[in-house]
């Protein structure tokens, strides 16, 4: 019972998780997914706040804390600079909003002087960055520091010779408004699983869509085992039906899997808003049942042929007991722990199938097939963003595994007994 109680204790954790991502992520993050203005705040292809773990020294992305009414500090002990540092106004807020920054090295620099109407951004801006530039006393070199997306080494390093030198300490940021303002230091690292090209969250995606993954694996397995189990049993009836059953089983199991559902999406779904043909996930699930079950109906068929040739079958019969009868009152049995094994099988063959479509770019939901398909249209595994491609593959191996070391208990217990003897 090992196997068996290891492979529930994985899916068991995996339940947990689905259950708690409804607490853990926000609602707002998931229905504002594709809104690209929404993750203006967060930095692009950033790897995770963790990273720094294992000897890396990159600011965090996070909002400031007001230690004083109108007075943030920042603890600036990193290699690299911020990318940006984001003046963020009430909503439907306008006004004039003046920030010193007060440095460790004793210097008061004005960091920005002006009328707001929404979010402003510090690092990115020229002007701003110029103006800084004045304060301090460089000359040259701020373009290259603006495309760089490292404008603000201007306010936390020093110039010494071609050597940028940071430093290091508490900046006092000082805030004049007449309303409550955010002020939010966007880092080179952000939250626990990074971000993608538009700055969208990765936990939202992998945890949000944990919830989902799992209702389309299941569903389709049981959905594939029961048409299976049905088809298998009647496709051995005597007669015409018997041979229409068992004929649309065998086309079942001819067809290529992955080829025949990439030829079927384009007629299944529809191209949506932002470019990617998206599947409704009920009609997803009906059509990965029809393709998995012919394995499934044939192979019960052959176990239910053989039943039938067995004695107390044909006493059976000749006692005049109906085929249907018979099927479901003697067959069904010896049928069932067959079909409990393949339904963890087709569990893991249909996660296998998410994300071979996810790399076709198919979308069909809010699930870990569009955290695939990232990682495709923004070559993830090109651009070493690993942090899209490392805990989606893991996660999916787990459920794999699981699923497998399930089967396996099955297996030995109830189709091969006599091999835990």
């Amino acid at each position: 019972m090992k196997k068996m109680k290891v492979g529930l204790v994985i899916l068991f954790i995996y339940l947990i998780l689905a259950l708690a991502s409804f607490k853990i992520v926000p609602a707002e993050d998931i229905k504002n997914w594709n809104y690209k203005t929404y993750w203006l705040k967060n930095p692009r292809m950033a790897p995770p706040e963790w990273v720094n773990i294992f000897g890396k020294n990159l600011p965090p992305t996070g909002n400031l804390k007001e230690e004083k009414p109108g007075e943030y500090v920042y603890n600036f002990h990193y290699d690299q600079p911020p990318q940006d540092i984001l003046i963020i106004p009430p909503e439907n807020w306008s006004g004039f909003v003046d920030i010193t920054v007060l440095r460790p090295d004793g210097k008061s620099i004005t960091l920005y002087s002006g009328k707001i109407t929404g979010m402003a951004s510090t690092g990115k801006s020229f002007f701003v960055l110029s103006d800084l530039a004045r304060q301090i006393g460089i000359n040259e070199g701020i373009s290259d520091l603006v495309v760089k997306g490292e404008g603000l080494r201007i306010l936390f390093f020093r110039k010494n010779g071609d050597q940028w030198i940071p430093i290091h300490g508490d900046y006092t940021f000082i805030v004049n408004s007449s309303s409550k303002i955010t002020l939010r230091v966007v880092g080179k690292t952000c939250g626990v699983l990074g971000t993608d090209s538009d700055g969208r969250d990765i936990l939202v995606i992998f945890l949000g869509g944990l919830p989902q993954t799992l209702l389309i694996v299941f569903i389709t397995a049981l959905t594939t085992v029961i048409l299976g189990t049905v088809t298998g049993l009647l496709g051995a009836l005597s007669g015409k039906l018997g041979i229409l059953i068992d004929g649309f089983a065998k086309v079942s199991s001819m067809l290529p899997m992955v080829p025949t559902m990439i030829l079927l999406a384009p007629l299944l779904g529809e191209i949506n808003y932002y470019g990617t043909l998206q599947i409704p996930i009920s009609i997803l699930v009906f059509a990965l049942s029809l393709l998995l079950f012919g394995k499934v109906a044939q192979n019960v068929r052959t176990i239910t042929m053989t039943e039938l040739s067995k004695e107390h079958i044909l006493a059976s019969r000749a006692l005049g007991g109906s085929e249907l009868w018979i099927l479901g009152k003697h067959v069904l049995k010896a049928v069932l722990p067959y079909a409990i094994s393949q339904l963890i099988l087709m569990a893991a063959k249909t996660i296998a199938i998410i994300s071979i479509l996810g790399f076709f770019n198919v979308y069909f939901g809010f699930n870990w097939g569009e955290l695939l398909t990232m990682v495709v249209t923004q070559r993830a595994i090109y651009s070493g963003a690993w942090w899209m491609v490392v805990p989606v593959g893991v996660a999916i191996t787990g459920i794999a595994v699981a699923l497998l070391l399930i089967k396996s208990e099955i297996e030995e217990k109830l189709i091969n007994p006599w091999e835990s003897l």
